[in-house]
């Protein structure tokens, strides 16, 4: 029996390898601080179901999804899901620390049936928090998908945040990033992370029981119900509980001999440890798929999670219909500023209407001035990052966002989007302040906004001020982490639409224009 358990059993390590392999990869992307992992982040990112999907709508990657699982099963949320891997690890290690506490198992009968051991019932009599047997779940779950849908089409995408897997994974890693890079997490960057935080304890006791609740898995739930393959029980079974008590998505119920293909996640646990090689992965035969197609699709409840599978599909795309025309009315509280969004990012309407804080964009924006501080959506904020400045030759954001939040811009046009404006407040200069010579601010002004001209007025030889032209600014930031001046000579506001007609100043306009050479006398 161990030989013809041999093939069962690799089948099951090789793809939960795969699956840890490709969170792994996801976990070196959002904490590594190297440029080279963006390039795998980008990758992995517009891989992911739900940022596919409110990235370009449903064609595409969504389609592609969705015809594998409308033939093979949820083969996406085996591999390719980044939550799902983590929920179905800690699951494992819930079971290792809870070993030898675990109740007594079904023990094999002749014939079709089961008498449950002797020494104390069986999994579905053991206290329920900790059972891993068998549950119907909750009709309830099919709204989640609808209720997102509709909040997406109302511009209301909190729900849809919250609940996304990509986007719950996301913010989790940036608290576990704020942590390790020795900084420390905010409080909000922990509240963020409680979602995750909730899943993992979750998934320690019941196993991928978030699964039954995330829209995307209702929905290729939908699609699994109907497809031609899948796992399935032969009439050998001797329902001995096996497979029910090692199913993480807890969808086996041995007594039946069935297995809910809905929300089977294709993990093959079940073949590992079944003694008579009776779950097996397969054509499942009409008789078994009529009967799943029928169940689902055919009856109330089918009926009514039909549509919100549809709705959730359909919900990105209808979304458009109904923007507000008003973009200072777009998710800014009562004197609320405009925010500093990332350059490509276009407007406050455009960025949050696509955007599912998956918080890729920090993760790759190498200057760390993209933060989601006390706000559920990334931010550039250039205060909390005093010598940090958006930096003029990178495009790291726009390349790793996944739904086309912050549009991938050219260097070119980088060189050329406007993402917010300085303002100059010389009385605070220390050029004025302290008669120093300074420059600093032109001197790292990579459009030439800032120019040095001579400062008469002070009756001091040589001595040069800075000149501001707002015609040439992009809002970089590299003005105000250069000022030494406390406090600070520049402030920065964000524009309420990013342009793109900025260029640089022209040589012949800059006029009586003094470079400041580098000096031992700047004062920073």
């Amino acid at each position: 029996m161990a030989l013809k358990s041999r093939g069962p059993k690799a089948s099951a390590i090789i793809r939960f390898l795969i699956a840890l392999a490709v969170l792994s990869l996801f976990v070196y992307a959002y904490l590594s601080l190297s440029l080279d992992s963006n390039g795998i982040l980008t990758l992995l990112g517009k891989g992911q179901f739900s940022a596919a999907l409110y990235g370009a709508g449903l064609g595409g990657i969504v389609l592609v999804i969705l015809a594998s699982t409308l033939i093979f099963g949820r083969l996406y949320c085996s591999v390719l899901c980044p939550l799902g891997t983590v929920q179905e690890l800690f699951w494992r290690i819930g079971k290792l620390l809870r070993r030898g506490k675990s109740p007594p198992r079904f023990s094999p009968a002749s014939g079709s049936s089961a008498t449950p051991s002797t020494g104390g019932g069986s999994p579905r009599n053991a206290p329920r928090l900790f059972r891993r047997g068998y549950t119907a779940p909750p009709k309830a779950r099919y709204a989640v998908p609808l209720i997102v849908a509709v909040g997406v089409i109302f511009s209301f995408t909190l729900l849809m945040v919250i609940v996304d897997p990509i986007s719950t994974f996301g913010r989790g890693m940036g608290a576990l990033r704020s942590l390790l890079s020795g900084g420390g997490a905010t409080a909000w960057t922990l509240i963020l992370a409680v979602p995750l935080i909730l899943i993992v304890i979750a998934a320690l006791l019941r196993g991928r029981a978030f699964c039954n609740w995330c829209p995307v898995g209702v929905t290729l739930g939908l699609f699994s119900s109907a497809a031609p393959l899948g796992m399935k029980v032969s009439p050998h079974c001797v329902s001995c509980g096996l497979c029910e008590e090692k199913c993480p998505a807890g969808c086996i119920d041995s007594r039946a001999k069935r297995i809910d293909s809905e929300r089977c996640v294709l993990c093959f646990s079940c073949t590992a440890v079944c003694p008579t090689r009776s779950v097996v992965y397969g054509v499942r035969g009409r008789a078994a798929l009529s009967g799943e197609a029928r169940r689902v699709f055919l009856k109330g409840a089918g009926k009514a999670s039909l549509v919100c599978g549809a709705a959730y599909l359909l919900g990105p795309s209808l979304k458009l219909f109904s923007r507000p025309a008003n973009m200072e009315k777009a998710n800014l509280s009562e004197g609320e500023r405009l925010p500093i969004l990332p350059p490509g990012a276009k407007n406050l309407i455009h960025y949050t209407g696509r955007c599912i804080a998956c918080h890729a964009c920090v993760a790759a924006c190498p200057a760390n001035i993209i933060t989601a501080k006390e706000n559920l959506y990334p931010r550039i904020d250039y205060n909390g990052a005093a010598t940090a400045a958006c930096q003029y030759n990178c495009i790291e954001c726009g390349r790793v966002c996944p739904t086309k939040a912050i549009t991938r811009l050219t260097l070119d046009e980088k060189h050329r989007t406007r993402i917010a404006l300085s303002t100059l407040y010389f009385e605070r200069c220390v050029v004025n302040t302290k008669h120093e010579s300074c420059g600093a601010c032109a001197e790292v002004c990579p459009t030439g906004a800032l120019t040095m001209v001579a400062y008469s007025e002070s009756g001091i030889p040589f001595l040069t001020r800075p000149i501001y032209d707002e015609r040439y600014c992009i809002g970089c930031g590299a003005c105000l982490a250069a000022c030494p001046a406390e406090p600070r000579a520049f402030t920065l506001a964000a524009v309420p639409e990013q342009s793109r007609t900025v260029g640089s100043r022209p040589p012949q306009e800059a006029g009586d224009e003094l470079r400041v050479e580098s000096t031992d006398d700047f004062p920073f």
